[in-house]
């Protein structure tokens, strides 16, 4: 049979209020204090975390603001670089027509200066022949001051109606 005495229920009842005394006394605390410092502890841990996520998507804004930046600087970039070949090319063409145009000039003064000798020495040789052929119809010698005398006349009006036309 179940006996149930009452002085070991009193003793039970002494010995654990004793034990809550003790353990509240010595336990509870140490046990609030760590508790606290846990409780700081991670809610300091949640403002650093919130405080670092705020400087990360700050910093993610500006960077894609300096990458932005960087796009249009790059694009004022390609479009200098892009007008100054364009200007190079026209200047180079501008140069080439201006250098041919000169050769075209200089090569017709050299026609010029050619055709010019070429039909000095014609009207030479053609005086040469009609004192030649005078000489032969008339049958005397002409000397060299008559030579002289009548070819150079003849040259200058033969040479001053040919440049007119």
């Amino acid at each position: 049979m179940i006996s149930i005495n009452p002085y070991e229920i009193i003793f039970q009842i002494i010995n654990f209020s004793i034990l809550y005394l003790l353990m509240k006394r010595f336990l509870s605390a140490p046990l609030a204090t760590f508790l606290a410092k846990r409780k700081a502890n991670i809610q300091n841990q949640i403002e650093t975390a919130e405080l670092n996520r705020k400087k990360s998507e700050e910093s993610l804004h500006q960077q894609k603001e300096a990458l932005k930046a960087a796009q249009v600087d790059a694009q004022a970039i390609r479009k200098r670089a892009e007008d100054a070949a364009k200007k190079e090319l026209s200047d180079i063409i501008e140069k080439g027509k201006q250098t041919a145009e000169t050769l075209r000039e200089q090569a017709r003064q050299d026609i010029d200066i050619q055709t010019k000798n070429a039909t000095k020495t014609l009207l030479t040789n053609v005086a040469d022949l009609t004192v030649k052929v005078v000489e032969k119809f008339v049958g005397n010698n002409v000397t060299d001051d008559q030579k002289e005398q009548v070819i150079h006349p003849l040259i200058d009006r033969v040479s001053v109606s040919h440049e007119r036309s």
